[in-house]
């Protein structure tokens, strides 16, 4: 937590959540500092201390974002420190350090994060296996891609967060315009897997990794099935052989895409001869459920971590010990074009494993956008082992029926 004393006067936070993924109050003295937050909506999520609340509509627009914030720092004074926690608003976050000169992540920083690309690129410079990619800028070239490598494939947009962006393209014959550069890489038929941790600058510190499960009929697993209209799971593993295989991994990686402190979520995939593979990583913590089961369950604050980062200090953070519980979780996305409206949503509460869940109210009226926070269904789980956590998240997954309408 940053401290009273008059160290830092005002503080712009660009706040992307309504709900509580980030625990704003406790990481930072709301009375003792002037806290300007920048939000698509004002919700519970911003404390009650705020110095302003300013609604954007679109947080990604460095300019309307900069619009909106000139009365706040005419009155209140230039901001010294910009925490942004989402990746999606790393953008702006950092165009505001730029222009304050303030200290912080800047573009060169992040680049090798937010640009795919770039991404794969220095992640095979750190020696470990990545898909065989290429970047493309027209049809002929990812076709001329394909001739080698086969198909499926996946194009990707430079830049998204999640799986926005993202196609899976299955032979010559699927229309598909290339009207930007693009991404395509090899399509691996492998399960997909999510790291996330927190790195020291010199070791691992802790980190969890889970697997994400596989839908009955699902075409595809992970984000992407959730941005197809698919339900999402996840598992943390407790294999021992598994975990020392990642484990090498990640020695080769986090330190070779940043030796800074920095909290990381990896996805990675493991083939059937026990090979872990690269996918994507991000500089930031993951999405959906994961900083409230590590909150909830093993007591570290991934957001609390990230920004204290971006307010420049390195926090001490603990080891787990023995005996970690395995968490859980299950997101159900609305399939019905926006608006809608719900006319079915049953609680699961009493199911063994489950420990907290979001589901909306029959009723309610809303737009749906492709976002873990505003999934249709939001579940949380905690046990023993893997197998036993895998099969309630499952669980739940065939009994949860989620019905909507067009409002």
């Amino acid at each position: 937590m940053i401290h009273s004393g008059g160290i830092v006067s005002h503080v712009i936070v660009v706040n992307r959540w309504r709900g509580p993924f980030a625990d704003y109050a406790a990481y930072l003295d709301h009375t003792a500092h002037h806290v300007t937050y920048v939000t698509a909506e004002a919700g519970p999520v911003i404390p009650a201390g705020a110095a302003e609340v300013l609604v954007v509509d679109e947080l990604y627009d460095y300019p309307a974002v900069r619009a909106a914030l000139a009365p706040a720092i005419d009155r209140l004074g230039p901001p010294d420190l910009v925490v942004a926690l989402h990746e999606a608003n790393h953008p702006v976050a950092m165009a505001l350090r730029e222009e304050f000169d303030l200290p912080g992540l800047r573009a060169p920083d992040t680049h090798r994060f937010l640009d795919k690309h770039a991404m794969l690129l220095a992640a095979s410079a750190t020696g470990v296996p990545v898909p065989e990619f290429a970047l493309v800028s027209s049809r002929a070239e990812l076709d001329a891609f394909a001739a080698g490598v086969g198909w499926p494939l996946i194009a990707k947009r430079l830049y998204g967060g999640g799986s926005s962006g993202i196609t899976r393209l299955e032979g010559p014959d699927q229309p598909f315009e290339v009207d930007s550069p693009l991404l395509v890489q090899r399509y691996l038929p492998y399960p997909v897997f999510h790291v996330d941790g927190w790195f020291t600058g010199e070791k691992l510190g802790p980190w969890l990794v889970s697997q994400y499960l596989n839908m009955p009929d699902s075409v595809t697993t992970g984000p992407l099935a959730f941005t197809l209209g698919e339900a999402v799971g996840s598992v943390e593993i407790d294999d021992p052989a598994l975990l020392g295989a990642v484990e090498a991994f990640l020695l080769k990686v986090i330190p070779g895409m940043c030796a800074e402190p920095w909290v990381f979520h990896l996805e990675l995939f493991v083939t059937d001869a026990g090979e872990v593979v690269f996918l994507e990583v991000g500089r930031r913590p993951g999405g959906g459920e994961i900083p409230l089961v590590w909150r909830e369950v093993h007591g570290i604050d991934l957001m609390e971590l990230e920004f204290r980062l971006q307010c420049g200090e390195v926090p001490e953070v603990p080891e787990f010990g023995p005996g970690e519980r395995v968490t859980g979780q299950l997101l159900v996305p609305v399939t019905t074009p926006s608006p809608y409206r719900v006319t079915a949503a049953p609680s699961m509460a009493g199911t063994p494993g489950l420990y907290a869940e979001v589901v909306p109210e029959v009723g309610t009226v809303a737009r749906n956008p492709v976002a873990y926070e505003f999934a249709g269904g939001r579940f949380r789980f905690a046990g023993d082992d893997t197998a036993t956590v895998a099969a309630q998240v499952m669980d739940v997954a065939a009994r949860f029926t989620l019905r909507c309408e067009p409002a």
